[in-house]
């Protein structure tokens, strides 16, 4: 890093990382291409972070609104450099990592986004299983619901300028942060494939809870997938999922009414069978 302004910052959001982010900031320290700044977003930690944030001469900024978007978008407003790398506080980053971001956006000056690829963790694990995940569910199907890439937390880039033009949503426990903002920035711009951006993908949540881990990947991840495809597509306006802020409010709203008129429907059809019953019924002589 040097203290002339930065071609590139760097933005890890961090909440109690101090068993993780010292490796994460060291992979750093090799990096081939140095002009760059690195920012920790501490979103209320109460254990070591900031402290190793500091050691490694990070810039700490605080952010008090709890959620992975908040602490995101905090780091990209205080970001020094026209262009934002964004990570992990897990993730280990190759030392070309920079470099190949920044010649990347050289040499396509019109792109506003970069989507890396995901590599396996350990080498007991073939990475081809991890290229597909990140072809199928970023790239294929991107193309497919939206006409254009996502991006992943861990493994993407942008233009500042760019991000300054868009308005997120800003609750994600309702959307995935990273597919959310890849759907704002392509109204602006073009996002770029890269498949030479490799970065391991971190297991960490599952090693540490297999279940609560488990849940999270099968469960809420491919849920807020989902719902955030049905936010931005335009096939689905007729379900008025415009904000994920109203979007349980309107779908519970939906289902009261569904559900009444269901109800109402079974009644008048239990009202006629058994107004046919009685007529059919044999009168005593």
């Amino acid at each position: 890093m040097q203290k002339t302004k930065p071609r590139i910052s760097v933005v890890i959001p961090a909440y109690n990382e101090e068993k993780y982010l010292a490796e994460c900031l060291a992979s750093f320290q090799n990096q081939s291409f140095k002009s760059f700044e690195l920012i920790v977003v501490d979103n209320n930690s109460t254990d070591r972070t900031a402290e190793i944030a500091k050691s490694f001469g990070a810039r700490i900024v605080h952010e008090t609104v709890q959620g992975m978007i908040p602490a995101r978008e905090r780091g990209f407003r205080e970001a020094l450099a026209p262009i934002i790398a964004r990570t992990d506080a897990d993730t280990l980053v190759p030392p070309n990592w920079l470099e190949i971001i920044y010649s990347t956006f050289q040499s396509h000056p019109k792109t506003v986004g970069l989507l890396g690829v995901l590599s396996a963790p350990n080498e007991k694990m073939p990475d081809q299983i991890f290229l597909w995940f990140t072809k199928i569910f970023f790239v294929n199907l991107g193309k497919f619901f939206t006409g254009h890439v996502f991006m992943i937390g861990s493994n993407m880039a942008l233009k500042k300028s760019a991000w300054e033009k868009v308005k997120v949503h800003t609750l994600d426990k309702l959307v995935n942060e990273d597919v959310d903002l890849a759907c704002h920035l392509s109204e602006v711009g073009e996002i770029l494939f890269v498949p030479n951006l490799i970065v391991p993908i971190s297991l960490r949540r599952v090693v540490e809870n297999p279940w609560k881990g488990a849940a999270r990947y099968l469960g809420d991840y491919p849920f807020r997938y989902i719902r955030t495809i049905l936010i931005h597509n335009s096939r689905f306006k007729y379900l008025k999922i415009e904000y994920p802020y109203t979007t349980s409010i309107q779908w519970s709203t939906s289902w009261r009414r569904f559900v009444k008129k269901t109800r109402t429907r079974m009644n008048k059809t239990r009202t006629k069978i058994t107004d046919r019953m009685k007529l059919r019924k044999p009168t005593p002589s």
